[in-house]
């Protein structure tokens, strides 16, 4: 009886034993959990509002924030990212873009502690460059590794979503919703217009709307690139590869739907050459010099030594001749086909990467560039453009956390009404054909032409103003077009003003290659600056 009792505490004890291991087991895996998940930031899993908290890795970063890809020049990145311990001998570098954990997924909806998106489903796609949410996909890093294959592929067609316009009919052909929705759980939208943004900082400078506390990116140094745009090769190869990046992750997101995001087979010479919803717009087809630009690229083989580095060749592409007047090729495949009142206008670069024909373009111009590179014998495994693409793909990922996330805007201020000449005569032409670029957000050489913004503070920022690209000139000279840079401009005589500088840009504008206002609207705006260009009154 006693062997028995004794036997019994024995196996008490075990089981005892055996149930506190467990329960330290299950202890020390949720405490790895939470380290995985939510060191430095907020823990993983649904909150009680339905917002999921931004994944992490442990770590820390520099006071820059910046990350540099092995070997290579630094990338801007965000203060106060987290970063793994680094490798001994290479650089650190910051949490994978994106991470899902046991087949559910982070919104990323910001940066810094605390900060939190909307919660996904189980299943789906992370936020900015993320994973397909499974277990297989849990800490993967889309820059290194690739973006996983979006369950959403499957439910897809190769037709472009269509947008017509109320105003006048013109279709605008969208990227379906689900790669808009891709897009946007990314972040992409602001994280492209930024990303062109800050390297116009040291051009003249201009707040960012959406920038995190309502601040400008470019006060922030670690996000500002040394090299800016049409500045020098550099720039221009950054344009190629940041582009190509995110050709790439469409693709590999969508393999299935791979056409949705391949270039033109070759230049649109003619109308035929593009879908059927933008023939109505060909228009008188191209400028003498846009056209003469296309057949170069068209040779690409045959004009290499026109172009020394790859850099000289997306610079040429991207910015044409800034000191002679040529128009870029890229702004002119950009501009022609713009529909003003579209929500995804391929002119306004808060949004253009939504347009169809954004791709169309961009991919035309990565072939270019690929058929460029084999003719050079460049490897397509280069180590130089490997890490160029992580580099890129990082860069996007940090604009993406130092933009405030998840904000609305506020409802927007009644307009006061206005009436004048302005008012009357000019605003609308300005509105109808300048205001996707030069709306009042992210707005073309900080210059606001249309949009939510009175036509008093439009004048304001016309008249005497210095043109940021036009040497000496202002943009309006009361009294004087002749000396209007804005109305030379918009006449094509630019050109032929003698401006002087580094900085002057003498392509006609919209940057088509051509005239596009009317007589009767170059009259207007002539008349207008004759006048004395009379600001608005209430």
């Amino acid at each position: 009886m006693f062997r028995t009792a004794a036997n019994s505490s024995v196996l008490f004890r075990s089981i005892e034993n055996t149930a506190r291991e467990r329960r330290r087991a299950i202890e020390r895996a949720r405490a790895t959990l939470l380290v995985v998940c939510g060191f430095l930031f907020a823990a993983c899993g649904d909150s009680s509002d339905g917002s999921t908290a931004f994944v992490n890795t442990a770590g820390t970063t520099g006071a820059s924030g910046a990350w540099s890809p092995a070997g290579g020049p630094a990338v801007a990145g965000a203060a106060g990212m987290a970063v793994p311990t680094a490798v001994a001998g290479s650089p650190a570098r910051p949490t994978p873009p994106a991470a899902s954990v046991a087949g559910s997924s982070a919104a990323v909806a910001g940066m810094g502690a605390g900060t939190a998106g909307r919660g996904a489903m189980a299943g789906a796609p992370a936020a900015i460059g993320g994973a397909a949410g499974s277990a297989a996909g849990a800490m993967h890093d889309a820059c290194t590794g690739g973006e996983l294959v979006d369950p959403r592929d499957a439910q897809l067609t190769d037709i472009p979503d269509q947008w017509k316009s109320p105003s006048n009919g013109a279709i605008d052909l969208v990227v379906p919703k689900s790669v808009l929705a891709w897009m946007s759980e990314r972040v992409w939208e602001p994280s492209h217009d930024a990303w062109h943004n800050v390297r116009r900082c040291r051009g003249g400078g201009f707040g960012i709307p959406g920038a995190a506390g309502g601040m400008s990116l470019c006060s922030k140094p670690e996000l500002v690139p040394q090299h800016q745009e049409c500045a020098d090769a550099e720039d221009g190869y950054q344009f190629l590869v940041v582009h190509r990046h995110m050709i790439q992750a469409l693709k590999q997101a969508f393999p299935q739907h791979k056409s949705q995001f391949e270039g033109f087979a070759h230049f649109p010479f003619e109308a035929k050459d593009v879908p059927m919803e933008w023939q109505a717009r060909w228009g008188t087809g191209w400028a003498a010099n846009i056209k003469t630009t296309a057949q170069t690229l068209e040779d690409i083989e045959n004009k290499l030594s026109m172009f020394p580095t790859e850099g000289d060749l997306g610079k040429f592409i991207q910015c044409g001749g800034m000191a002679n007047g040529a128009s870029s090729i890229h702004g002119a495949l950009h501009f022609k086909w713009v529909v003003n009142d579209s929500p995804y206008s391929l002119g306004k670069q808060t949004v253009n990467i939504d347009n169809h024909m954004f791709w169309k373009l961009h991919g035309w111009i990565d072939n270019i560039w690929e058929r460029y590179r084999v003719a050079k014998g460049i490897a397509p495994d280069e180590p130089k453009l490997k890490q160029a693409l992580v580099g890129q793909c990082m860069e996007m990922h940090n604009l993406g956390h130092a933009i405030k996330p998840g904000a609305t805007k506020p409802p927007a201020t009644p307009l006061p009404v206005e009436k004048g000449e302005f008012v009357e005569n000019v605003r609308p032409i300005l509105e109808k054909t300048c205001s996707s670029c030069h709306s009042e957000s992210s707005p073309e050489s900080a210059l606001s032409l249309g949009g939510q913004i009175s036509s008093a503070d439009v004048v304001k920022g016309l008249v005497n103003v210095t043109a940021m690209h036009g040497g000496q000139f202002k943009r309006v000279v009361p009294g004087d077009p002749s000396k209007s840079w804005l109305y030379l401009k918009v006449s094509d005589m630019a050109r032929a003003a003698g401006c002087t500088g580094a900085m002057c840009n003498a392509q006609v504008m919209p940057p088509t290659g051509q005239v596009t206002l009317s007589t009767a609207e170059l009259g207007a705006i002539q008349k207008w600056i004759m006048n004395g260009a009379p600001a608005p009154t209430q």
